[in-house]
């Protein structure tokens, strides 16, 4: 596999998904098929790659990606704890403010 083919289509697949998962717009949409078939396309693009390229090659590439999504999660951890901490208060305030109105129940 070819790491930069790879992570390329990794990257446009999340941004793809993320895009239609959050926006709910026609033109949005279009953006985010266009990204999702562009990563397929590089994954498909690494594996044809993959296939010219010797063992050692192709073993050293995998530890490259596998060191990218390592990455990828350990940032995702950090920042998910980083925001929680930042607006755990607020978001407790909000439920309080919501029970106190009868809006909302909510047991923690």
């Amino acid at each position: 596999m070819c790491p930069i083919c790879w992570i390329s289509g990794f990257i446009a697949a999340i941004f793809g998904g993320s895009l239609l998962a959050v926006v709910n717009h026609p033109i949005s949409w279009i953006i985010s098929i266009l990204l999702i078939a562009y990563a397929a396309y590089k994954f498909y693009e690494a594996k044809q790659k993959g296939k010219k390229m010797s063992e050692d090659t192709k073993a050293r590439n995998r530890k490259t990606i596998f060191r990218f999504i390592q990455g990828v999660v350990l940032g995702s951890v950090v920042t998910a704890a980083i925001f929680y901490s930042l607006t755990h208060k607020e978001h407790e305030r909000m439920h309080d403010l919501l029970e106190k109105h009868g809006i909302e129940k909510h047991d923690h």
